[in-house]
């Protein structure tokens, strides 16, 4: 950010130095003012136009370094839990609002009068969940009712008191809540996409993976890139059914929060090699910070191979999941056991911040020249309209 920051002070500075060296803007009388009036008038306009170009300036190179550094942000899994859902009934609200009309008279000349007028809004029906962050998200009715028979716990907690205009029939809306009954098979799980810092995957490090070609980039996307939140990637083995699949979300919800993981099952077929992995973790370049990534190869229960892959320094938990999905066989209902198992005392997700301190990432030289060349021409672009309006 340093040499950006150099923008809103080079150029605003540049701009002043020639707009004082020039005569269009004379401050004293020896630069050709002619009064005192035109004096204040042109520091006024000078003061103008050191304030604006500082201030939109300072904004361009914001803009410019968040164009620059963007290659280094990344987005996420996060899970959580729905803790509430709400709903709540329409309603009518009486809305006071004011409507202009403009004549003109026989002299051509314009006039507006406003009028107040009152007109009665439908509100709802609304449907929301409640997270365990607190942030509250629309969700469709079928969804609330899908849920309300699961936590069979609605009760009504509120009425919004309906009111109308004229005639109008008001109507009132009653609020009702449903509050999750804190059961592991009651989870409702939530997902959503955030953004980290990654310097590692765009910096000359020696924690970055191999190059990747062309074509596995295109075959192996990161699951995050697709906006896909799913805790299962399938390149050939068997899919988990829906069940499964709802289970396995819930494993994410209930350790999501708490110790910020989320868990990848990366599933191939069972003749697929074991290099594959290698393959993956450089079209990824390597795992998201919060990932635990499993990859397997089985038939049937009958386990082919596992290898498991994260930024832990301590990979102890690698080994008991590994070692665990060996000897037990495999079922997505036991690899969900292993990780409420072990997640819990051997998972410690790693801070990138380490990384980022230290690490360099390079910069393409075109943004700050972005940056340069339209500071500069605002800066044109303001001068001239602050003189075409300065004897305002």
């Amino acid at each position: 950010m340093n040499m950006f920051a150099w923008v809103p002070i080079l150029i605003p500075l540049l701009g002043a130095l020639i707009v004082l060296l020039s005569p269009a803007w004379p401050i004293a009388r020896w630069q050709g003012a002619r009064s005192n009036w035109e004096i204040r008038r042109n520091w006024g306009a000078f003061g103008a136009y050191m304030v604006v170009n500082v201030f939109v300036c300072g904004i361009i190179a914001c803009l410019m370094w968040g164009g620059a550094i963007r290659k280094t942000k990344f987005p996420e899994v996060w899970n959580s839990e729905i803790v509430g859902i709400e709903h709540q009934e329409e309603w009518t609200e009486r809305v006071t609002y004011t409507v202009s009309h403009t004549t003109t008279d026989s002299k051509g000349k314009s006039h507006t009068t406003y009028e107040t007028k009152h007109r009665t809004d439908h509100n709802g029906p609304y449907w929301y969940t409640h997270d365990e962050y607190g942030k509250r998200e629309k969700i469709s009715g079928a969804e609330y009712n899908r849920w309300k028979n699961i936590w069979k716990d609605e009760k009504m907690t509120g009425v919004n008191k309906g009111s109308s205009a004229g005639w109008d029939k008001e109507i009132d809306g009653n609020i009702y809540r449903c509050v999750w009954p804190r059961t592991f098979e009651t989870i409702y799980p939530k997902t959503e996409i955030h953004i980290y810092e990654n310097k590692v995957r765009v910096s000359d490090s020696v924690f970055k993976w191999k190059e990747p070609t062309k074509e596995l980039i295109k075959k192996y996307r990161r699951p995050a890139d697709l906006r896909n939140t799913s805790p299962v990637i399938n390149y050939g083995g068997r899919s988990p059914t829906s069940d499964e699949r709802l289970y396995l979300q819930r494993v994410n919800a209930s350790l999501g929060p708490k110790f910020q993981i989320h868990s990848l099952l990366v599933i191939f077929g069972k003749d697929e090699l074991r290099s594959v992995v290698s393959d993956v973790l450089s079209a990824w370049q390597g795992p998201n910070k919060n990932e635990l990534v499993v990859f397997i190869s089985y038939d049937g229960e009958t386990v082919r191979w596992v290898e498991v892959h994260s930024w832990l320094d301590n990979t102890t938990l690698h080994a008991r999941m590994r070692d665990g999905i060996m000897e037990e066989g495999f079922s997505f209902q036991k690899y969900g056991e292993l990780l409420l198992e072990n997640v819990p005392t051997g998972w410690r997700r790693k801070h990138f911040s380490e990384f980022n301190n230290y690490l360099r990432v390079k910069i393409s030289p075109l943004w700050m020249i972005f940056a340069l060349i339209i500071s500069a021409m605002f800066g044109f672009g303001s001068y001239w309209f602050i003189n075409q309006n300065r004897g305002i």
